[in-house]
């Protein structure tokens, strides 16, 4: 098996890997289809909608409360921890019902968790409770949800489809939280909460209805074959073989750091920046800023790794955002412009991990247990999404600055960068 978008020389892969990839022949119209609806998803998904809000939502919603900055952001990031349980189910619901179905149910019932919320009382444990619950609703709205579809579809220039695609959850970060700030602003935080779920729904079952259609074209063609879709041995490691293998753990250990890092830094971007003397309103503009960067990551990394290996192009893209904490803790994050720049390369490295990691998985472990594998890893996002904010907010808590926790996340950053230049070459081709 040809190894030919990595330079080194392969190992070989266990008897799995000599399956023959699964049925593709999607015409250009149908794959576009697939990403646009993919990219739409996105960016009307947990990721940017809910999490990416948080940091907007926080100080609204410890005024009204009286809660401190830990613990607002205990219970508010408490939703990577109902995503990291629904990112490993996620993956076997795919399996048995479809991607669409589990898409679009995902969506209802998180925009359903977003309402409740909406109405929340004094109780930090019932807002816990329900952002635990959005989380675990809202996995099928991530990319476990939205790139299974596409590395199950699209055998060919992979990277940029995936990075086509993540331009959407780009989009997301940049708009939700100016969207939100807006409408807290003009409306209150709880109005802000309905508002955002009520998009949740709508742009969810689109994108569902736009993806199912674009799969047609995959159907037609496994009929033209006279073969039921998805008929044809599937390439790849059981989760098993996979957990055996070095280089699951060395990926699950990046992920866990990296989301460390940029998840606490992204919850408390917009704190930090008030605390700096930069006005909500700029600072809202510079998390846009951020979302830019998402979509530079996206579209750039997706490029770059289906031509270079992509362990490289990983460990630059964590470099950058290593630098960008290190500007974070300087005196020169009190001009509006440095913290932009700083959170130009937070975003950048957000947005190429979402590519790196289904990448990843594909070819280093095939598609035969693609979902649960790609699941496992996002229960590992989800727990670095927990501990980072909460290691956040306590270190301001208890110094008064973030200076430390920055310069934290900046080490984490280069270990990240260390260990995925030890990855080695791909196993899998296609």
């Amino acid at each position: 098996m040809s190894i030919h978008l990595d330079q080194d020389v392969a190992a070989p892969p266990p008897a799995a890997a000599f399956a023959a990839p699964p049925a593709g022949g999607l015409s250009a119209p149908h794959r576009a289809l697939i990403v646009f609806g993919a990219a739409l998803g996105l960016c009307a998904g947990f990721a940017p909608l809910y999490f990416g809000t948080i940091s907007v939502f926080l100080q609204p919603i410890a005024h009204e409360f009286g809660w401190g900055r830990a613990q607002t952001s205990a219970a508010g990031v408490l939703s990577m921890l109902g995503l990291a349980a629904g990112s490993i189910v996620v993956g076997q619901l795919i399996d048995r019902f479809g991607e669409t179905r589990v898409i679009g149910g995902s969506a209802s019932v998180m925009a359903v968790f977003m309402a409740i919320q909406s109405l929340c009382g004094n109780s930090p444990w019932l807002f816990a409770a329900l952002s635990f619950g959005i989380g675990v609703a809202g996995a099928g709205t991530t990319p476990p949800g939205y790139l299974t579809v596409l590395a199950r579809c699209l055998r060919d220039r992979l990277g940029v489809a995936l990075g086509l695609a993540g331009i959407g959850m780009g989009v997301g970060t940049i708009s939700m939280p100016v969207i939100a700030q807006t409408l807290i602003a003009h409306y209150g935080w709880r109005s802000a909460y309905a508002g955002l779920a009520a998009g949740a729904l709508l742009l969810g079952w689109l994108a569902c209805a736009i993806i199912s259609r674009g799969a047609r074209g995959l159907r037609g063609h496994a009929r033209q074959r006279r073969l039921p879709a998805g008929s044809m041995p599937v390439p790849g490691y059981t989760v098993r073989e996979a957990l055996a293998d070095r280089r699951l753990w060395l990926i699950l250990a990046v992920t866990l750091l990296v989301s460390m890092a940029t998840l606490g830094m992204s919850v408390h971007f917009v704190s930090l920046l008030v605390d700096g003397g930069i006005t909500p309103q700029l600072a809202a503009r510079a998390v846009a800023v951020s979302g830019a960067g998402v979509v530079l990551g996206r579209v750039v990394s997706g490029y770059l790794i289906d031509r270079f290996a992509a362990r490289k192009v990983a460990a630059a893209a964590f470099c950058l955002a290593a630098a960008g904490a290190v500007l974070m803790a300087s005196e020169l994050s009190r001009a509006i412009q440095f913290s932009a720049f700083a959170g130009l390369l937070l975003g950048f490295a957000l947005g190429a991990e979402g590519d790196f990691l289904p990448f990843f998985v594909k070819k280093y472990f095939g598609l035969k247990s693609f979902g649960r594998i790609y699941g496992v890893l996002f229960f590992v996002h989800g727990l670095g999404g927990i501990a980072g904010p909460v290691l956040f907010g306590l270190s301001f808590d208890h110094f008064a600055t973030y200076k430390y926790a920055l310069l934290c996340a900046s080490g984490a950053l280069c270990a990240a960068m260390l260990l995925v230049l030890r990855l080695g070459s791909y196993r899998f081709s296609s």
